[in-house]
């Protein structure tokens, strides 16, 4: 197949196309008043508390990381292990694509700790697809939940051992000592997804459909998935498309799903944003890695 190589402009000019195009389709579908409305009247206590629990996924998803980089003898403190990802969560959100801010924690790790680029490319896609496991994990018990049919029960249990066979056969893949942290960036990684889906369930009840509680956790997880693709900036207009569809399909208010969506994005806009702290003294990113590396 011949390879596409377009000039980065012309990428960006894309995907904000892109972003535009999908965020027109949406409010075209939808009651742009009744939306604003529904979000106007949102009981903001429970916007504090999907904040608070959003924050938290970001703060297990740093440790799930450093455990990989601990496996790979990359002695980043927990400081400054945080201070990477905000950083990093900060350039996902300001570049193209959702997974900007990997690459430039690749070469921050090739630099600082003189690791190879296919090594620590591996070991973030292992980390990005622990992650993505992890959803498909809480998206099958959720369905278990709202699914009529009893033989599902056996469809369902088959698919989360298949899973977990996959988990595992990915961190032995690998290669390295990635097998002996499996288990613990498992559970890491079900502690982020299940804390994100606590934060949508207060922005569900912040809405008042508190009833359908499962169904917007399911198209949650979902548009999770669909804003990893990087073909918008910062998954601008996926997690909103993904709800408005998902929300015909499950017979649930249109309105009052993509008013999540927006929610969610602004929340995860917001706390990424602080990241940009970093980004003017990088060398606070990097204290203990800069000390370690000068007394080589």
């Amino acid at each position: 197949m011949p390879k596409i190589n377009l000039p980065r402009p012309v990428k960006v000019f894309l995907k904000l196309t892109i972003s535009a195009v999908i965020i027109y389709l949406v409010l075209t579908k939808i009651d742009e008043g009744l939306l604003l409305e529904v979000v106007k009247e949102a009981n903001w206590w429970w916007v504090i508390w999907a904040i608070l629990w959003f924050v938290f996924s970001k703060i297990i998803s740093a440790f799930r990381f450093n455990t990989i980089l601990k496996a790979e003898d990359v002695d980043l403190s927990t400081k400054d292990n945080l201070r990477l990802y905000w950083l990093c969560m900060y350039y996902n959100l300001l570049l193209p694509g959702g997974i900007s801010g990997d690459g430039y924690k690749i070469k921050v790790l090739m630099d600082w700790f003189g690791k190879p680029f296919k090594r620590m490319f591996t070991v973030t896609l292992v980390d990005r697809l622990s992650g993505l496991i992890a959803l498909g994990q809480i998206s099958v018990v959720l369905i278990l939940y709202v699914a009529d049919s009893g033989i599902y029960w056996a469809i369902a249990l088959g698919a989360l051992l298949v899973s977990f066979a996959l988990g595992w056969y990915i961190f032995k893949w690998a290669g390295g000592k990635l097998a002996g942290v499996w288990l613990q960036t498992s559970f890491q990684s079900l502690g982020v997804q299940g804390s994100q889906a606590l934060a949508t369930l207060g922005l569900v009840f912040a809405l008042g459909h508190g009833q359908h509680w499962a169904e917007y956790i399911i198209l949650f997880l979902v548009s999770s998935v669909m804003a990893m693709i990087p073909i918008t900036i910062g998954g601008a207009g996926a997690r909103e498309l993904t709800f408005l569809y998902g929300a015909q399909f499950l017979d649930i208010q249109a309105e009052k799903a993509v008013a999540i969506a927006f929610l969610f994005y602004i929340i995860s806009s917001a706390v990424s944003f602080f990241g940009i702290v970093y980004s003017f003294n990088k060398e606070r990113v990097f204290k203990m890695a800069s000390v370690k590396k000068s007394s080589e």
